[in-house]
């Protein structure tokens, strides 16, 4: 009876420690089955971080190169912007200027305007007084016209005086009294060539003559064709002759004693200016007296002489 009472009590501890083992096992399948699963979520979760940990480090790249460029793109930008506004204050300054300078002009206008109205006037005035100075140039024209005549008539009347003193004696007795005519070149030689002319040297003879007595001046006169000075003159000096009187011009002077006549007198000059080619006359004369005239010629140089 015994036997029989303790294989039911055995029968259910056995099967409660399989119950018991059962419901462990499983319990441990299931966690186990669980913690699995939680670590193939840890693997895919940390999977996932790590792709999203790379991305974000791209992204993080890609950005840092895109500010990068934003700060280049900003730096390019106030420059652009300082730039800018230098144009812009550099325009204000030109309007500044343009807006001074316009009110410049609009009062120099202005005051054009009002010498123009000046100016009218006086050109109304000084077509008034032309207009009497032209009644005015026309009576002094005929005036001038008059007077032009008469001085050409003087001038006429003088020449031929002139030419009556310079002309007193004939041609034919020019050397009579052995006048003597040399031009000298910077080398002391005589020559005719009017451009190489240094010195001027004329003499004659001067014979014995009743009203030339005691001591003179004697005076020597160049002149052309034209009865013009062959240069410069000293002075001028009046000479009376019995028929004439009339101012000569003097070249050289030379205080000469008639008490000693007969006797050879000399006139040396050089010329302060160049002398052209011609036909001159030289003439001599006291106060009173002509005492003669001698003519030369001074031909041109050739380029080769």
């Amino acid at each position: 009876m015994e036997t029989t009472d303790r294989k039911p009590t055995t029968l259910v501890w056995v099967l409660a420690t399989l119950i018991g083992l059962g419901l462990a096992g499983g319990l441990y399948w299931n966690n186990d089955r669980q913690l699995t699963n939680r670590y193939d979520q840890a693997e895919q979760r940390a999977d996932s971080l790590l792709s999203v940990k790379l991305q974000l480090e791209g992204d993080i790249v890609d950005l840092k190169s895109q500010l990068k460029t934003a700060t280049d793109d900003k730096g390019y930008l106030n420059k652009r912007f300082r730039n800018v506004n230098d144009l812009l204050n550099q325009r204000d300054r030109l309007v500044s200027n343009l807006h001074q300078n316009n009110t410049r002009q609009t009062h120099t206008i202005k005051g054009l305007n009002q010498q123009t109205k000046r100016l009218s006037i006086i050109r109304d005035s000084l077509e008034n007084q032309m207009v009497a100075m032209h009644d005015k140039i026309k009576r002094q024209s005929l005036s001038n016209e008059q007077l032009s005549k008469q001085q050409h008539e003087l001038q006429q009347k003088q020449a031929a005086l002139e030419s009556r003193i310079l002309t007193r004696a004939p041609r034919s007795a020019f050397t009579g009294d052995a006048f003597l005519v040399e031009i000298s070149k910077p080398n002391k030689k005589v020559t005719a060539k009017a451009k190489k002319a240094t010195t001027l040297t004329v003499s004659l003879n001067v014979p014995g003559m009743p009203k030339l007595e005691g001591m003179q001046e004697v005076y020597l006169s160049l002149t052309d064709e034209q009865q013009k000075p062959m240069m410069p003159a000293r002075h001028t000096v009046t000479i009376t002759l019995p028929d004439v009187s009339e101012g000569i011009p003097v070249h050289a002077t030379q205080a000469v004693n008639f008490t000693r006549n007969p006797q050879r007198i000399f006139f040396s000059l050089s010329p302060e200016t160049d002398v052209k080619p011609g036909i001159y006359r030289a003439s001599v004369f006291t106060k009173d007296a002509y005492l003669g005239s001698v003519g030369f010629r001074l031909r041109n140089s050739f380029w080769f002489f």
